[in-house]
């Protein structure tokens, strides 16, 4: 008999979701983490709509929409001069037709508090040492702050250990990718300017050849003026190093390097900003290379992997995150299913089939536009009309599993059905209500839509 069901490995966003939603569906699980506390930084801040979607039906969107601020509209200059804005709403019939930030030390107390009202901990600091896979169990060996070494039994265990996964290692997992050549600077710092509630700013400069040779993206944080800063490092600055490189040559964004200081910072601001400010309060900065991966199986047997352990982009848009966290979504549902012997073997190898796809196509579409940006400085692009089209895909409300082997082919003579079909994203709809209940939804909608 195994020590507990699910041994889920990194307690981050993508951990803390697999752990909360099988503990949501009635499976036993541990989570197990190598830090002695979170790490108290905005790396990861954007939420999509879909995700949001993902943390109402996990009872979760509330709280997070309580602590985030909604990301409406970005201010667009090239070489100092305002160039169109880029559109962030959506239409009103999206249930969550807005972005939103929220800094990702925020999410994982959201989620940690979330999995601790079914009984359920973080175990810190414990490290998975190594990983064993038998015919019906997985040994595992955990290192405990006390010296104390244990050798664990699960049925399946989850890698949710970042970029450098030892349990994708111990899968037999490839993870092949490169990185782009930028490399970039981040802060975390309060700006006495008067930019639009609810807007962010994108500011580049062109060379002589129409590339960029230096940016500014300055995004709004919950807080008092407070806003995440992306910039191009200076070449000088550089030196040749990118910040980001480890012993098995996996380069994932946020680098051990040291991250430039409020001087550097003002610099950059000096340069770009469209109006003149000030930066002070530096929380926390650190520098990045864009490196792009993705593993070639989500699963071995009883291993699997999710979040940045399989896959990881430019951080355009925040994909990354978002599409970590619906990983562990689509993973729980069907692992409890299988513990609880109401599933076979073939819902678990959904989840390659279903999510594989969606990060290969993530993978894609954010290093073209982390090209495009190199190249010529434009963004995303929301005019015209394929704009909303954009839009939706960014929000990942595109995502749709009509492939998945879950489902039966959609008609015997293999042509389309016609309306919705397995596989695809239910529309969206509204209910005719009457009276009071009329009320009460309204009254929540509207909360929702004022973010708290």
């Amino acid at each position: 008999m195994a020590d507990v069901d699910v041994l889920v490995v990194g307690a981050g966003p993508v951990g803390l979701t697999v752990a909360a939603e099988l503990r949501r569906h009635g499976v036993g699980c541990r989570i197990v983490d190598r830090l002695a506390a979170p790490q108290p930084y905005a790396k990861a801040i954007g939420v999509v709509p879909r995700t949001l979607e993902v943390w109402d039906a996990m009872g979760l969107v509330r709280e997070a929409l309580d602590n985030a601020v909604p990301h409406l509209a970005q201010l667009v200059f090239i070489d100092g001069k305002p160039a169109p804005r880029v559109e962030m709403t959506l239409p009103s019939e999206i249930p969550y037709p807005f972005f939103a930030t929220l800094p990702q030390y925020a999410t994982e107390r959201l989620l940690a508090e979330h999995l601790a009202r079914f009984g359920t901990e973080v175990e810190r600091p414990t490290e998975l040492r190594s990983v064993e896979t038998r015919p019906d169990e997985v040994e595992a060996v955990l290192a405990h702050p006390d010296g104390r070494t244990e050798r664990l039994h699960a049925r399946y265990v989850v890698g949710c250990d970042g970029a450098h996964s030892l349990v994708r290692k111990a899968a037999g997992l490839t993870f092949r990718g490169d990185a782009l050549p930028e490399q970039y600077m981040i802060g975390d710092v309060e700006l006495d300017w008067e930019l639009p509630a609810g807007h962010s700013m994108r500011a580049v400069n062109l060379d002589a050849n129409g590339v960029m040779d230096d940016m500014l993206v300055c995004i709004p944080m919950p807080g008092v003026r407070r806003y995440w800063l992306s910039m191009l490092r200076p070449r000088a600055q550089a030196g040749g190093e990118d910040g980001s490189s480890a012993p098995d040559g996996i380069g994932l964004g946020l680098g051990d390097g040291l991250g430039p200081d409020l001087g550097q910072i003002q610099a950059v601001l000096d340069r770009l900003s469209p109006e003149v400010t000030t930066a002070s309060t530096l929380r926390w900065s650190s520098t990045f290379r864009t490196s792009h991966r993705l593993v070639d199986r989500y699963r071995n047997g009883r291993l699997f992997v999710a979040g940045d352990a399989a896959h990881i982009n430019p951080p355009v848009g925040g994909q990354g995150l978002n599409t970590g966290v619906q990983d562990a979504f689509n993973l729980a549902w069907k692992l409890a299913l299988t513990v609880r012997g109401l599933a076979t073997d073939d819902v678990l190898e959904s989840y390659h089939a279903e999510r594989h796809p969606i990060a290969q196509e993530v993978l894609d579409r954010t290093v073209r536009h982390a090209r495009t940006v190199r190249n010529s400085g434009s963004g995303l692009n929301t005019k015209g009309d394929d704009g909303e089209m954009v839009l939706r895909r960014q929000a990942q409300l595109l995502v749709a599993y009509p492939d998945s082997p879950l489902i039966q082919p959609r008609a015997a003579d293999g042509t389309p059905a016609a309306g919705p079909a397995p596989g695809d994203r239910a529309p969206d709809c509204r209910a005719q209500l009457t009276g009071r209940t009329a009320h009460r939804v309204n009254d929540e909608t509207s909360a929702n839509m004022a973010f708290g």
